[in-house]
């Protein structure tokens, strides 16, 4: 039973304003008469909103539906109602009642409209930016007496007797409601009807073709701050992962460092960093004779990138400083020499070439080769 919310009344046409109630805890703790309840009221958390709709647009009535059951009685009510409307195009909203004490049958309360008109009071509440739980013909906030009864709940009056309810007009109120004076409900009796109807409603116009439409993925109250602090959760997560690991490759490639550091300081006392202590690792192998500086390293590299592709050969060949070995290779086709290029920078080594064609017609290239 929802004892917050907001109460509306439709509005009689586009450029009218319309009544609001706002309920807290089972009490009204503002109203007024806006174009547009202010957005406060119509959006505290998920309190059901509530629309009165005119007596006038609405014909309510209670059929007995004899030894049936609930779901049985409202289906052929439905039908029942439409057949003794008087329009054509009507839309029948119902609710079982249960079982009558004396007779036994089955009680369904009936409420009949014109679709256009529930279509026009749902799309001009649209407008204003509400979209009602609960749509109620004002009548059934009127109790069930068997003395007349009148209300007026903002600008919407009724007048009810018994089960049947009827706008307020003498002509139509003298004939079926009878000549007595009605008896007004007093502002208290007026809230405590619209406070009841918004936790239980007699009856709901928003069934059927009409029924609230709900998303697909719809989160219960107190859902959206949960699935927020899930999705917070994940992202730091998916972050420090990440984080973790670059500080662990960080981590670790600095013990390699330092571990390979410590393994040249053996042979390079001098050297303060890998990158020293590799230069002149490599300055003692070249002044020895070996090493990849030596010239045997980057021709035996050439000759070996040369021998899976047919047709290539070396013309000259010779040893520059820094163990560069530098060649000029011909082949037919610019292809063959391509693949040679391409076989030694994929083993590793550091490759410079220049293409051009001889007299013969045959591609040459000029090469350097530097071992890795």
């Amino acid at each position: 039973m929802a004892d917050s919310g907001l109460i509306v009344s439709c509005p009689s046409g586009a450029d009218a304003a319309l009544h609001w109630w706002r309920v807290e805890s089972g009490h009204i703790v503002a109203r007024g008469q806006d174009f547009t309840p202010p957005s406060r009221a119509a959006r505290d958390g998920d309190a059901p909103v509530m629309a009165l709709v005119p007596a006038a647009d609405t014909v309510i009535r209670t059929l007995d539906m004899g030894d049936m059951s609930a779901p049985q009685a409202e289906a052929a009510a439905r039908y029942r109602a439409a057949d003794l409307s008087i329009g054509g195009d009507v839309f029948v909203a119902v609710r079982a009642l249960g079982r009558a004490v004396d007779e036994g049958g089955m009680r369904v309360l009936c409420a009949t409209i014109a679709r256009a008109t529930l279509a026009d009071h749902l799309a001009e509440l649209a407008l204003r930016g509400l979209d009602p739980d609960i749509i109620l013909p004002v009548g059934l906030l009127l109790p069930a007496a068997e003395h007349r009864v009148a209300a007026t709940f903002g600008d919407l009056a009724a007048e009810r007797l018994g089960d049947l309810v009827l706008p307020p007009d003498e002509a139509l109120g003298a004939v079926l409601l009878g000549t007595a004076a009605p008896v007004s409900l007093d502002s208290d009796a007026r809230e405590a009807a619209m406070i009841g109807a918004l936790a239980d409603p007699p009856l709901n116009l928003r069934q059927g073709e009409f029924a609230r439409r709900t998303p697909l993925f719809a989160l219960a109250p107190g859902q959206g701050r949960t699935l927020a602090w899930l999705f917070g959760a994940l992202l730091l997560v998916s972050l420090a992962i990440p984080l973790l690991e670059i500080g662990k490759n960080y981590l670790g490639a600095d013990l390699a460092e330092r571990r390979a550091l410590a393994s040249a300081e053996r042979h390079v006392p001098g050297a303060t960093d890998v990158g020293q202590a590799e230069a002149q690792l490599d300055a003692k192998l070249a002044a020895r004779g070996t090493g990849n500086s030596v010239v045997s390293v980057p021709m035996s590299g050439l000759l070996s990138a040369m021998q899976p592709v047919p047709g290539v050969v070396i013309r000259q060949a010779d040893y520059r400083p820094g163990g560069i070995v530098g060649a000029m290779i011909a082949a037919p086709r610019v292809e063959d020499l391509n693949a040679v290029l391409i076989a030694l920078q994929n083993n590793g080594y550091k490759v410079t070439a220049a293409n051009r064609s001889d007299a013969t017609g045959q591609a040459v290239a000029d090469i350097t080769v530097l071992a890795p």
